[in-house]
């Protein structure tokens, strides 16, 4: 929950006689600090945006340099830019206006006599005072999650900023720490609250509420009265902001499901964070819970000990088995994929088909189950289900062991 040029802009408009000139379907971005600059090479310590001011001095020598800058500003997803008109600069240029639109970039003017220095001061306190409103968001939906008993000060909280008895869905992102990735954090949420706003314009989406916080070691983002198309927009535009981190297999979406009401809240929390963790397991960028199917109940059970305990009383006589002769896991394995076929199992082992008969008889002996019928399958797919949940944890913590080396 962030201070926008729109929050800026109509409060202050009157004080510092501001215009905008250009980029007004780019009002909504979200502004998380107020620079000067008269050099359009300080945009590369930029991290995404920015607020920038300027007399424009430079266009005095250089006819372009205006035009240079609002591209740079843009390359780098600052909010906006404020241009103190009336000194250096009478009249922007009309390259610089069309380029402003085309790319939803604000630009704003301020007449020479209102002082930069007093503007800046103002905005960026006005950008704390946000800061501090969207801390008492942020706990207040960290109470209502963990069913703290303050539900009716958190309703008074939150109430401005949702409507409460209406639809919520929760999207729990894990972003694995690599080097830089803390550094350049708290930017990206910037910028991935800027692109939500930029949907939220469309006019399907006037009732739509958005809240994007921290929550524990994940980035919650949470939808109020989303349509299904949204919340599949956001996991879509989630992944683009965070596509270095896809690549590299460090980012874990879990989509929760849609809960009723704030005090529902919580259910759509915690099946986000099951299916984010499923996603860890699987290595796979985002999954939305309604599709986990059967792992559902696994990767609902927290204390994973427990599931792995299970796997290994199911699968242990095979274990011990194959310590000194066959892979009998992978034979049940392949078998129960070849839904009991000797023909599939034979061909997908590359084994003789006798040969396949034949193991599958001593590993029948071996678990005590005629592994005929679907009753009879069923322990032992969730066991394997199991190991596989394993296996891709343990792959996981030696991924993350390398890059922290």
């Amino acid at each position: 929950m962030s201070v926008t040029l729109q929050k800026l802009f109509h409060e202050n408009e009157a004080l510092f006689k501001l215009s905008l000139a250009a980029g007004q379907n780019g009002v909504g971005n979200v502004v998380s600090w107020v620079y000067m600059l008269e050099d359009e090479t300080i945009t590369s310590f930029f991290h995404g945006t920015e607020l920038a001011v300027t007399t424009c001095m430079k266009s005095e020598r250089d006819g372009d340099w205006l035009y240079t800058l609002v591209q740079r500003l843009c390359e780098c997803d600052a909010a906006g830019l404020i241009i103190n008109t009336g000194r250096f600069l009478f009249e922007i240029p009309r390259p610089v206006l069309d380029f402003c639109n085309a790319h939803e970039f604000p630009l704003f003017t301020m007449p020479w006599e209102i002082r930069i220095t007093d503007l800046v001061q103002s905005f960026c306190v006005r950008i704390m005072n946000d800061q501090y409103e969207a801390t008492l968001h942020d706990q207040a939906i960290r109470d209502v999650i963990l069913k703290r008993d303050n539900l009716a000060e958190c309703r008074d909280i939150l109430g401005q900023y949702y409507d409460l008895a209406g639809r919520f869905t929760v999207f729990c992102i894990y972003i694995r720490q690599t080097a830089g990735a803390a550094e350049e954090g708290s930017s990206r949420e910037y910028l991935l609250e800027n692109r939500i706003r930029r949907l939220k314009r469309a006019p399907s989406a006037a009732s739509v509420h958005v809240g994007l916080l921290k929550f524990e070691s994940y980035l919650l983002i949470v939808l109020n009265n989303a349509s299904a198309p949204m919340v599949q927009q956001i996991r879509d535009l989630i992944l683009d902001v965070y596509a270095d981190s896809v690549k590299t297999h460090d980012i874990f979406v879990g989509v929760g499901i849609e809960a009723e009401g704030l005090e529902r809240l919580d259910q759509s929390y915690n099946r986000a964070a099951t299916a984010m963790r499923m996603a860890m397991y699987r290595h796979e960028p985002a999954i939305r819970f309604e599709d986990m199917g059967f792992y559902k109940i696994l990767f609902s059970v927290k204390d994973e000990e427990v599931l792995y305990a299970y796997a290994d009383e199911i699968l242990g006589p095979l274990d011990r088995y194959d310590a000194k002769n066959h892979s009998y896991v992978e034979l049940l394995k392949t078998y129960i994929r070849q839904d009991r076929s000797l023909a599939g199992t034979a061909e997908a082992l590359f084994m003789h088909r006798n040969t396949v008969n034949y193991q599958i008889q001593k590993m029948k002996e071996l678990l005590g189950s005629p592994l005929k019928t679907l009753e009879d399958l069923f322990p032992y797919q969730v066991a394997l289900a199991i190991r596989d949940m394993e296996g891709n944890a343990e792959r996981g913590r030696e991924k993350h062991e390398r890059d922290s080396s």
